[in-house]
């Protein structure tokens, strides 16, 4: 991580993705802006999650907007890197709330705008497990593909960047393709053995 004395106070927050992880990372933002006089904090959805009928995704938007929260239309997927960066541009932090799904070249793509933006602080989407403790060639390629983002943002110095590592998200334990907790069979399955530890934490007690 880069530390310069010289970068502002934030003014601009954007947060990308408002599910599982980014519904609590807007709400404590926005807690935690009441104290930080002229700061605006937006969140970046696409054009389907924003027009979506599923009542789930009707409240997500309805609670965001109350919140004072402002909504961009962005796409990781389908906007190119100059797209993004001029998204980017107009805010001097970028937290990263997408999760694996955006695909294994997401998270690249998204570092790169944020460095062609010069956009002062960068939280990339690396919660969850220390990539750099597994190390390359897991059988996960998300993996790797979030290490080579570490590697190119230790290549710079003009973006300040921030990992926050927290273990996995408490409810990956129980969905049914994690191969950990089993409750139709009333098993738990070791990682590795029974003497391999596990770190986890809940998005809301990630930020709060």
């Amino acid at each position: 991580m880069t530390s310069d004395s010289s970068i502002p106070v934030s003014r601009g927050v954007l947060i990308i993705g408002a599910g599982e992880l980014g519904m609590p990372v807007i709400r404590n933002v926005v807690r935690r802006a009441k104290d930080k006089e002229g700061l605006s904090v937006s969140v970046l959805l696409r054009v389907g999650a924003i027009a979506s009928t599923a009542p789930c995704k009707q409240r997500d938007v309805a609670e965001i907007k109350n919140l004072g929260v402002t909504v961009v239309e962005g796409d990781l997927v389908k906007n190119t890197v100059d797209e993004l960066a001029a998204v980017f541009a107009d805010y001097d932090t970028v937290i990263g709330c997408t999760g694996i799904t955006a695909g294994l070249e997401t998270p690249m793509k998204v570092a790169q705008a944020a460095l062609q933006a010069r956009v002062p602080r960068y939280f990339p989407w690396q919660f969850g497990v220390d990539f750099d403790v597994i190390g390359r060639g897991s059988p996960q390629d998300i993996f790797d593909s979030q290490l080579d983002v570490r590697d190119l943002l230790r290549s710079q110095d003009q973006t300040e960047w921030v990992i926050i590592s927290t273990g996995m998200f408490m409810n990956y334990l129980f969905e049914p393709g994690s191969g950990m907790v089993d409750l139709p069979g009333d098993t738990v399955n070791a990682l590795g053995s029974l003497e391999t530890a596990v770190t986890v934490t809940t998005p809301h007690d990630m930020v709060s």
